[in-house]
C-alpha cells in the first residue's frame, strides 16, 4: 500500500517493485488512501485496516526515533534519506545567511524541516531571525518565492522536485545552503506487521542489497532527488 498523495509515491513504488525482485515476488500495489489533515487523523486508523486486511508492506514511512507507530507495527530500515532544502530564485544569495531579515521565508506545514527551523528560531533574539510563513499548499508557496512575496522556502528535497518537474516558472529556483540554520533530514522506510518479524527481515535483507548495488542510488537520481540510498 502507499499514500496515494505523497509526493514520493512514484519512487516508493518504484523501490517496491525493487524489493520484490530481489526477494524473487511479484508486488501487487495497492491503490491506497490518502487526504488527511496535517495532524494526521484517522491516518492511523486507515493504516490498520489496510494492513491487516489488504496490505502486508506499507512504503514511504518517515523512519526516526520519534515516529508514531503502534505496537501493532514495525518500521523496516530506511531505504532512502532525503533532506529538507531552502529554494530561492534570487541569484545573488548563496546561503540563508545572505537574505536579509527583514524578508519572510515559507516553511512546508508541520514538515520536520519547518520543526527544525522553528528550533533554531527560538534560540535567536528577535531580530536575528526570519519571520515564517507556513505553507500546506507548496505550489503556492512556489508561486509567493517567484513574485518576491517571501525570500524563499524550505521544504522537503522531493517535493522541490515535484515541482521543478511539473512548473516551468520554477526552473529559475536554486538550493542554497540553510546556514545558519543546521540541516534536517528525513530517511524513509516501509512499515510491516509487527506479527511478521520472518517479512521484516527479509525486507530489510532486501534494502541492505539493493542499497549496496546502486538501485536505490540509481531510483534517486531517475526521480531527480537529491539524497542518499539507506541512511
Amino acid at each position: 500500500c502507499f499514500d496515494r498523495t505523497s509526493l514520493g509515491l512514484a519512487f516508493d513504488q518504484d523501490v517496491a517493485r525493487a524489493i520484490g525482485d530481489a526477494l524473487f515476488l511479484r508486488v501487487e500495489a495497492i491503490e491506497g488512501f490518502g487526504g488527511f489533515p496535517l495532524n494526521g487523523d484517522a491516518l492511523l486508523d486507515e493504516v490498520t485496516l489496510a494492513m491487516t486486511n489488504t496490505c502486508d508492506v506499507f512504503m514511504g514511512v518517515s523512519v526516526s526515533p520519534n515516529s508514531p507507530v503502534s505496537d501493532a507495527f514495525a518500521i523496516t530500515r530506511p531505504y532512502a534519506t532525503f533532506p529538507f532544502v531552502l529554494a530561492v530564485a534570487d541569484p545573488d544569495w548563496q546561503r540563508l545567511g545572505d537574505i536579509p531579515k527583514s524578508r519572510k521565508l515559507g516553511t512546508a506545514m508541520a514538515s520536520m524541516g519547518e520543526m527544525n527551523y522553528i528550533t533554531w528560531a527560538q534560540q535567536q533574539p528577535e531580530n536575528e531571525r526570519w519571520v515564517r510563513l507556513p505553507y500546506a499548499d507548496f505550489d503556492l508557496m512556489t508561486t509567493r518565492v517567484l513574485d518576491g512575496s517571501i525570500a524563499g522556502m524550505i521544504l522537503w528535497q522531493p517535493a522541490l522536485a515535484h515541482i521543478l518537474a511539473s512548473r516551468p516558472d520554477a526552473k529559475v529556483l536554486r538550493v542554497i545552503d540553510s546556514a545558519p540554520v543546521p540541516s534536517s533530514e528525513t530517511r524513509v522506510g516501509a512499515l510491516v506487521s509487527s506479527r511478521n518479524s520472518f517479512l521484516r527481515a527479509q525486507i530489510d535483507e532486501a534494502i541492505d542489497a539493493i542499497v549496496r548495488d546502486g538501485t536505490i542510488a540509481g531510483l534517486i537520481e531517475k526521480h531527480g532527488y537529491s539524497g542518499r540510498a539507506g541512511e
